[in-house]
């Protein structure tokens, strides 16, 4: 059965590394993961410019054309947590933020008409308290990137709050008011509630790959979703879930091999428009 991992965050700088990573986990029996690079601060390039946010998507896009192990997309975008840091941390305004968010989807737009990423990842809205122009600015920002993906029909990946119905009807009335696509649309690490009316409004998502949620997605969700790692590769703050952990999960079920496949590979292929393994 081959494993895909829809989400994970490889930084040679502080970890193993892309190749890495991707080399583990095709002996895990990996055949597909999904690269999303991480904000500035990760590599230690802490600085509020769009030259920190380049050298990262490079940096980002370099690692993904390194692997060969398996099959992968590679992501960048903006996440919401840099407009709380930009302002608390930069004391920039809320304006420049988003300005700056623009100008960095601008340069992820170029990267993706170049060939050099295959999509947006992450944007989305905090899943924590923050202030209600905080939280708008990270809608613009998010409402930005399905306009991109209309335009050149690559997938974004979301993060957001989990509440369920109230989630999903928020982004599907922007997407709807911005004619994007839906099944481009991702909604990541989503709980089960978030990830059962996502599946029923065509959107699709990944669940976290830690074993209660494996356990019960495979026995009462409908396979429209992808498992993710969610791994951060630095070998000082090791992550609670490892692309090849997961992998060993998923392997060790017995009897679900039909709903596997359609998890590991059908949804993978439909999302991104690749071959299957």
């Amino acid at each position: 059965m081959p494993i895909a991992d829809g989400h994970l965050h490889p930084n040679a700088a502080k970890g193993l590394g892309a190749e890495a990573i991707a080399e583990r986990f095709r002996r895990s029996g990996g055949w597909f993961m999904a690269l999303v690079s991480l904000p500035p601060s990760s590599y230690d390039l802490d600085s509020p410019s769009l030259e920190a946010y380049s050298r990262v998507i490079d940096h980002h896009a370099k690692e993904c054309r390194r692997v060969n192990a398996v099959k992968v997309v590679c992501l960048s975008g903006f996440h919401p947590a840099d407009v709380d840091r930009l302002i608390d941390r930069h004391k920039l305004e809320p304006l420049q933020v988003l300005s700056l968010a623009y100008r960095v989807l601008e340069l992820v737009e170029l990267k993706i008409r170049t060939g050099e990423l295959d999509g947006i990842g992450e944007v989305g809205r905090q899943h924590y308290k923050t202030s209600s122009t905080r939280a708008l600015i990270s809608q613009l920002i998010l409402e930005r990137a399905m306009e991109i993906s209309r335009d050149l029909g690559v997938p974004v990946h979301m993060h957001l709050e989990q509440e369920g119905e109230a989630t999903v009807y928020l982004v599907d009335l922007a997407a709807r008011r911005l004619s994007a696509r839906p099944q481009l649309l991702l909604f990541h690490h989503a709980e089960p509630r978030v990830a059962r009316e996502a599946s029923q409004r065509g959107y699709p998502s990944t669940l976290h790959g830690v074993p209660r949620l494996i356990e019960y997605a495979i026995r009462s969700l409908e396979p429209s979703f992808t498992f993710e790692s969610d791994y951060v590769d630095d070998v000082r703050r090791p992550s609670s879930v490892s692309p090849w952990g997961m992998a060993e999960q998923l392997l060790a079920l017995r009897g679900e091999e039909e709903k596997l496949y359609r998890i590991n590979v059908d949804n993978v292929v439909k999302l991104y428009g690749i071959e299957p393994p």
